[in-house]
């Protein structure tokens, strides 16, 4: 047995409550190397003389998650009264030898083995601060990125000036098509249909720009998308469609062009709001360059060196208070559901933790998210964040799918180690989510494609997240870098694919009938292969099982109908020859 292949982490996603009473713990080793894991676990205090050794309850473990490289092992148990836990782990490898893995070893596991081991612990929690049940309705969500300038025109009184006629010419940084609120309520059945039931919003808050990222004024609603009450009456017909809405908000800094950063500029020091931001000298400069929102040699901190975006400090308490009462104008205010976040890993650790209490206390079930980036984790593991976008995830499919820098063994593995990054509760709730307003278009990502962006979508429904689609993926909206992403919404019938429409519908209603597998069921990998570029899986829960079968290769491969299997989705699939083509799967009940 490869021992250093062995590994658990007592602080993180491999030991977590699961309820008010339970916790799971994990472990990975080297695939294949054990056939056979045992957890060891008692009260924190079982014993008081040590001379007595440690009598612990045993828990057969079993393997949730496998790849050609490694296994991850889980089990839940019931907390003691005293909720303290120690435990270690019994190994028995394939070779038949014992180990006994505790916090400080991996040693052979012999009749005195328990006596001197050194377990790992789990000290006293209090239950309602530990154990945190993300939203419930998080976890089982088809989510909608909305573009609201581009999605649809409902209200023509609103529009701009300089309102460009819809479609009427390609996406700019500065031209307006007149996209508002209205034209989202008028078209709540179309995403109804389509499975939907829940809203991520591009900011609605009074903007120059078309994108509005950059707000003027976060308390008003851009008078080009409608005004309060045409927000208030959206999130209702939302609620009424069993929909819930979240905002896209910017709380970690300014625009240069902000009333707080404008008299800081003409005051300095003696400015009420200069301990607003974080500034290293009283002389407000930059170097400039030839891109106007880029410098590396600024006297103040801003967002993604762009000398316009200065940092809020979000340990003044000034600053605290203008944000907190923010975000609780428009909970209180609107029923809103959520807010996406921008940059939660440059925002200071009691900020995001105050402002979960904030929102939390509020409304229950609000769902605080963001995108992904390399402290999401530990983040979303220590209740900063309810969910987030998995990037990670996406770009390991990416690498494979399209880009085939990985092969499927590759692709596993790494999607295995993503997916144990998170509880489970949390890891149900994290979204997929190939593109969006600053991203390429999935159809663009696959080169036009079709296919291939069909065979990805289906892969993505499958899993045990949230899937999110970004306006128009139905209806096969290209393009590329901004601005090209961000085209009108098709609404025409000539303008539509309406082939894609159907394949997504159909989709979300797979997604709504199985959602109880999808969500909770166990994850199987099945066979694979790195030659012929083909992987399957079965998802399992209660009884019911789905099967899928994928094929990336450009060769056919055969596909046998299990007997009285049921026929849910296909793509390239030869029936009468049960031959699976290029960029082909099936999907099936078995």
């Amino acid at each position: 047995m490869e021992k250093a292949a062995i590994f658990h982490d007592s602080q993180g996603a491999m030991s977590f409550e699961t309820g008010i009473n339970e916790i799971t713990l994990r472990f990975r080793s080297k695939h294949g190397d054990v056939t056979r894991a045992e957890l060891l676990y008692s009260d924190l205090y079982a014993t008081t003389n040590s001379s007595e050794g440690w009598h612990p309850e045993i828990a057969k473990m079993k393997i949730i998650l496998k790849s050609k490289e490694t296994d991850y092992w889980g089990v839940t148990v019931a907390l003691p009264k005293t909720r303290r836990l120690k435990y270690a782990f019994h190994l028995i490898a394939s070779s038949g030898e014992e180990y006994l893995y505790d916090s400080h070893k991996i040693e052979s596991f012999t009749a005195d083995s328990l006596t001197h081991s050194a377990p790992f612990f789990v000290p006293y929690s209090y239950p309602n601060e530990t154990f945190k049940q993300q939203p419930a309705w998080a976890q089982n969500t088809l989510w909608y990125h909305i573009l609201i300038d581009r999605f649809a025109n409902g209200d023509p009184q609103s529009d701009p000036s300089d309102v460009v006629e819809w479609s009427s010419e390609a996406p700019s940084q500065t031209n307006f098509f007149g996209g508002d609120l209205q034209g989202i309520k008028d078209h709540l059945d179309h995403l109804t249909d389509i499975g939907v039931n829940g809203l991520i919003l591009s900011p609605i808050f009074a903007a120059f720009s078309n994108h509005k990222y950059d707000a003027i004024d976060p308390y008003m609603i851009d008078p080009y998308f409608g005004n309060k009450a045409d927000f208030k009456n959206l999130v209702e017909e939302s609620h009424q469609h069993g929909m819930h809405v979240v905002l896209e908000i910017v709380l970690d800094h300014l625009m240069s062009f902000s009333m707080q950063w404008q008299d800081v500029k003409q005051k300095g020091k003696t400015s009420k709001f200069f301990g607003w931001f974080m500034i290293d000298s009283a002389t407000l400069d930059y170097k400039a360059t030839d891109d106007p929102n880029f410098s590396a040699d600024i006297s103040y901190r801003v967002n993604q060196n762009d000398p316009h975006q200065p940092k809020l400090n979000l340990r003044n308490s000034e600053v605290k208070q203008y944000l907190f009462d923010l975000v609780k104008y428009w909970i209180v205010n609107f029923d809103i559901d959520g807010f996406k976040i921008l940059n939660p890993q440059e925002m200071d650790q009691q900020f995001l933790a105050e402002l979960m209490q904030l929102v939390h206390g509020l409304k229950a079930n609000f769902c605080l998210m963001s995108e992904t980036n390399s402290l999401t984790p530990a983040l979303i593991n220590n209740s900063a964040l309810d969910t987030a976008i998995d990037d990670d995830l996406v770009e390991i499919m990416l690498n494979y799918f399209i880009a085939k820098k990985t092969n499927v063994s590759e692709m596993i593995t790494a999607l295995n180690d993503d997916l144990m990054k998170y509880p489970t509760t949390q890891q149900k709730s994290m979204m997929i989510q190939f593109d969006g307003p600053n991203d390429p278009r999935l159809l663009s990502l696959c080169d036009d494609d079709e296919q291939l962006s069909r065979l990805l979508l289906a892969f993505t429904y499958l899993l045990p997240l949230s899937p999110s689609l970004y306006y128009g993926t139905e209806y096969g909206l290209k393009g590329g870098q901004v601005p090209a992403n961000r085209e009108c919404m098709p609404w025409k019938a000539s303008e539509q694919d309406q082939t894609m429409y159907r394949f997504i519908k159909l989709l979300g209603e797979f997604r709504n009938k199985y959602s109880l597998v999808l969500n909770d069921g166990s994850l199987d990998w099945g066979q694979t292969s790195n030659k012929n570029d083909y992987l399957s899986f079965t998802r399992s829960s209660n009884g019911k099982r789905i099967f899928a079968l994928f094929n990336v290769g450009y060769g056919s491969i055969k596909f046998i109908f299990p007997p009285k299997a049921k026929l849910i989705l296909s793509q390239n699939l030869v029936k009468d020859q049960n031959r699976i083509g290029h960029n082909g799967f099936v999907i099936v009940e078995d």
